[in-house]
């Protein structure tokens, strides 16, 4: 990765006051263990949303930083094996001193190049929802180089109507080339009370429709074409060597593909034998895919409506086959008796056969509101071949 000795060791500093100057520093997240099952970061409050750089040699997520007042979650990156973080990004200008702002999708190519999403909500919002309309005031699309985040071209300014899909939020990230990037594209928003049907997915407790989107930059300009097939997709993983898309829908228990370019979707697999199950996240490498998956439970939504949730219960990773194969021999289940214990988000590297995934948390997959819940990352090693 270009500049990892260098550029990455810069970073913007959270610790800084709104008046501030941006400063370096190289924070400790914790040790990193030989186990299997090795705990990578070390958060009183949430670490989520991780990201192999397309190299393989670190690991992205977001954070939110114990203490933070305001509630902002920054951008950090790890080392591939776990340890200290390398540098972190924290948008903690004097603008934003009423707003609650995020990195929501982040994508490092190997020639150093930073492609990331930051949304900003007005805090009260954020804090507590729902008031009124929950929606995020402003999203970006950024590029920008490691060494220098900060100096950085705005690609593209959500919201977008693409092709009657209404996009206000984009998260995982991928480039697929040299101006070229594939993402999910949301509807983020609610209003009080949610209108039926549940106005949620196992993604974002707050997402109204999704969609898989491929993206193109030229000069300053990005343009996002839909993905045909995709619709209503809550993940998705670029697999087979990016040939096909893998997908998976709003409570359902099946495993989807297209082909990369779109197309009519195919049923690879069904991921659990019980009805009770949501997805809580895919990843592939070549024809082999993680899913998570969770014990469901059905929750009033405050507009009368019973919407199903993750519950306390069995918390897995099934690895597939594209060709439909189920391989039960290598779930992990984690038992979840406390109802924090959940599994979500698997990314498997890109080189090797780890696997980086989000542990806890109350709200299900992606945390998109602040709760009293911790969550932090694991890499589990050699998961798949």
């Amino acid at each position: 990765m270009r500049r990892l000795a260098v550029g990455l060791a810069l970073c913007l500093a959270l610790a800084c006051d709104h008046s501030d100057a941006f400063v370096p520093v190289v924070p400790t997240v914790g040790p990193a263990s030989t186990a299997n099952d090795q705990q990578l970061t070390f958060n009183a409050d949430q670490d989520y949303w991780p990201a192999w750089t397309q190299d393989g040699a670190g690991i992205l997520y977001s954070f939110v930083a114990p203490g933070s007042t305001a509630h902002h979650r920054c951008l950090g990156l790890l080392p591939a094996a776990g340890g200290t973080r390398l540098w972190e990004l924290c948008n903690n200008q004097a603008t934003n001193q009423d707003t609650a702002t995020s990195y929501s999708a982040y994508a490092l190519r190997s020639d150093g190049k930073l492609l990331y999403a930051e949304v900003a909500a007005p805090l009260f919002t954020a804090l507590l929802p729902p008031r009124g309309q929950l929606t995020p005031s402003r999203h970006t699309l950024w590029i920008a180089d490691t060494a220098t985040p900060y100096q950085r071209a705005a690609l593209l300014q959500l919201p977008v109507t693409v092709s009657g899909s209404f996009i206000n939020w984009l998260s995982d990230l991928a480039w697929t080339g040299p101006n070229s990037f594939v993402a999910l594209g949301q509807e983020f928003g609610i209003t009080a009370p949610p209108a039926p049907p549940c106005n949620f997915s196992q993604d974002s407790n707050f997402v109204i429709s999704s969609v898989v989107v491929r993206g193109t930059i030229s000069g300053n300009n990005a343009t996002l074409q839909l993905v045909d097939g995709t619709v209503g997709a809550t993940g998705y993983s670029l697999a087979e060597s990016g040939a096909t898309i893998a997908f998976t829908l709003k409570r359902d228990r099946h495993v989807y593909k297209v082909p990369s370019t779109g197309g009519t979707p195919v049923t690879v697999a069904t991921i659990s034998p019980s009805p009770s199950s949501l997805p809580l996240g895919i990843s592939c490498k070549l024809s082999v895919c993680l899913i998570a998956s969770g014990s469901a439970a059905t929750a009033f939504d405050g507009g009368g409506v019973n919407c199903p949730g993750v519950a306390i219960g069995q918390q897995e990773l099934r690895r597939i086959s594209l060709a439909g194969a189920v391989d039960q021999a290598s779930t992990i289940a984690f038992t979840n008796g406390s109802g924090s214990n959940i599994i979500m988000t698997p990314q498997i590297s890109p080189v090797t056969g780890d696997v980086v995934v989000g542990v806890g948390g109350n709200l299900g997959h992606l945390q998109t509101i602040r709760v009293p819940s911790n969550a932090n990352l694991h890499l589990l090693k050699g998961l798949v071949p």
